[in-house]
């Protein structure tokens, strides 16, 4: 006999069956009976819930999950209001290709009649013309089901959609009324159907290989490759097999160490060939972009199709997963002849290239010590230092990379392509609750940590007893606009006061930090900010979250 269930009851158990096995809500009225049957359906059953203060936290914290866990989980959240809020983190997410599926309740169409008629105020308040019109830019798909019996299949479809190549957010929304109408379960669910990318064409491949191997200076251009771990791997054995310059080492992702010579920075103006692999801006100032060279890129939508303009030329498009497209690529490249010579000129070059920039970097941070300047770099490098070996950072955008040692894939992801301010430290609180294991740090700008609503992050934290280190570079500015008034020729260090740029008064993040349950720190001396740091990530290894509020000064 099938079992009796409300329409968010039969949402629970077809999320579990389509293999997410965890959910991130923020509740509304609409979600009265998925409550009541969470309670009582069986833990196999129905997905995990994790509550959360804002919708954004909750967006936040399912995109940590996926990096950590690889699987998709659900935001669940309310009407209209419920949608707009969770939009920039799902905007987010669909710019960085990360799989979240977004339901949210729809206000009453009927005024009587069901159970989930309109009954109070602002059940007429939020009525929509049509909400998917408001996210369908924001996301793959998106469906309103007509009848609860449907949800089933609509959550089926969406997870499908959501985690085929190029995977990214998708959404559902249900009526008041079908949530709340119970009806008989079918007796079988069916599972999502798993998408293979489709291969490259060998023969191109093979091409392609025969045009590096003929090339003088050769590179890949990279942001994300190293989202799948494999992808790490296989860029490292093409760069030490050919000599191979990659930039962004450390960008959205480690995609290859940054203790690697041969991600020592290069000029375009010598570069004979272009390999481009999984990136959305492949080299700045996209106006130096060369098309006098052979041009190559890959991905699973190598053209970027999300894109109105692009601005890219190339010669080949190939759609593969990258990690499908460099296996192969060095296959071929095996079965051919590279001049020695070659490969040793390039290796000693980048050798002396990467020992130029390390030197360069290291008297930078000599003479911040020296002028007893705290600086976001010194910073950065101070963090570095005291960090355990491979923890993970969270960076929504002060942290620069190129002063710390990253290793290890899957240590450091990058603020989203997108941009959307609020999404660095409920990244890390999902993250962390997926790998209990690694020590996570996010680090943040003051003006993000205000985006990021610390005290919707700080609950997440204390209630699920989630320990991270939030590292604020506190400069009292939005750095980002002040710097880019300095791309004009302006001298920023002459104006005593931007307005719309300096804040009028630091923000006092150190003094937040006991009412969010955050042990809290302040560093204000360069001197003082090693042991101080040590002293933070001892107190988070002991299981308190720690609020680091470091007072930075620019370093451009």
């Amino acid at each position: 006999m099938s079992q009796v269930l409300s329409g968010g009851g039969l949402l629970l158990k077809s999320l579990k069956h389509a293999g997410v096995e965890k959910f991130f809500i923020n509740s509304g009225t609409e979600y009265a009976s998925l409550l009541l049957e969470y309670r009582v359906l069986p833990e196999d059953s129905r997905p995990d819930m994790v509550v959360c203060l804002t919708e954004g936290a909750a967006a936040a914290a399912a995109y940590g999950y996926y990096l950590a866990s690889g699987k998709t989980a659900a935001v669940l959240v309310h009407t209209v209001p419920g949608v707009l809020s969770s939009l920039p983190n799902i905007f987010n997410a669909y710019s960085a290709e990360v799989p979240i599926l977004l339901v949210s309740g729809i206000t009453s169409f009927s005024v009587k009649g069901f159970a989930g008629s309109r009954k109070i105020r602002v059940h007429w308040g939020q009525d929509f013309r049509d909400v998917q019109a408001v996210v369908e830019h924001s996301v793959k798909w998106s469906y309103v089901v007509k009848t609860p019996s449907e949800i089933p299949e609509a959550v089926v479809r969406a997870v499908e959609i959501a985690t085929t190549k190029p995977e990214g957010p998708v959404y559902l929304g249900v009526h008041r009324e079908w949530l709340l109408k119970k009806q008989q379960a079918p007796p079988a669910l069916r599972k999502p159907v798993t998408s293979h990318p489709p291969l490259p064409d060998a023969t191109v491949v093979k091409k392609i290989a025969a045009k590096i191997v003929e090339s003088s200076f050769p590179v890949v251009l990279t942001r994300s490759a190293g989202k799948n771990h494999q992808a790490f791997y296989l860029l490292t054995e093409l760069a030490e097999r050919l000599a191979m310059r990659v930039n962004y080492a450390v960008g959205d992702y480690v995609n290859i160490s940054n203790r690697n010579v041969f991600s020592a920075k290069f000029s375009m103006d010598e570069v004979d060939f272009v390999l481009v692999v999984d990136s959305d801006v492949p080299w700045l100032p996209a106006s130096s972009w060369r098309e006098d060279i052979y041009r190559v890129t890959v991905g699973p939508d190598p053209l970027k199709t999300r894109m109105n303009i692009w601005g890219f030329s190339f010669d080949e498009s190939i759609t593969s997963d990258s990690v499908a497209f460099l296996r192969s690529l060095l296959h071929a490249i095996n079965r051919l002849n590279v001049k020695k010579e070659l490969l040793d000129e390039r290796r000693s070059r980048a050798e002396q290239d990467w020992k130029n920039q390390a030197d360069k970097n290291a008297e930078l941070i000599e003479s911040d010590l020296k002028r007893k300047r705290l600086t976001k770099r010194l910073a950065s490098h101070l963090l570095g230092k005291t960090l355990p070996k491979n923890a993970v950072i969270f960076n929504e955008y002060p942290l620069h990379p190129d002063f710390l040692t990253f290793e290890s894939p899957g240590t450091y992801f990058y603020e989203p392509p997108a941009g959307s301010l609020g999404w660095g430290f409920s990244a890390s609180l999902g993250f962390k609750m997926a790998a209990s294991e690694k020590f996570v740090a996010a680090v943040l700008g003051d003006g993000s940590f205000v985006f990021n609503n610390p005290a919707s992050a700080a609950a997440l934290s204390q209630w699920y007893r989630i320990p991270v280190l939030v590292a604020v570079f506190n400069d009292s500015c939005w750095g980002d606009v002040k710097k880019s008034i300095a791309d004009f020729g302006v001298d920023v260090n002459e104006i005593a006061f931007l307005e719309g740029c300096d804040f009028p008064k630091p923000v006092d993040v150190a003094s937040i930090g006991p009412g969010m349950g955050f042990r809290a720190f302040l560093i204000e001396k360069p001197e003082d900010a090693e042991t101080v740091l040590r002293q933070a990530v001892e107190t988070v290894g002991k299981g308190t979250p720690v609020l680091v509020d470091i007072r930075v000064i620019e370093d451009f």
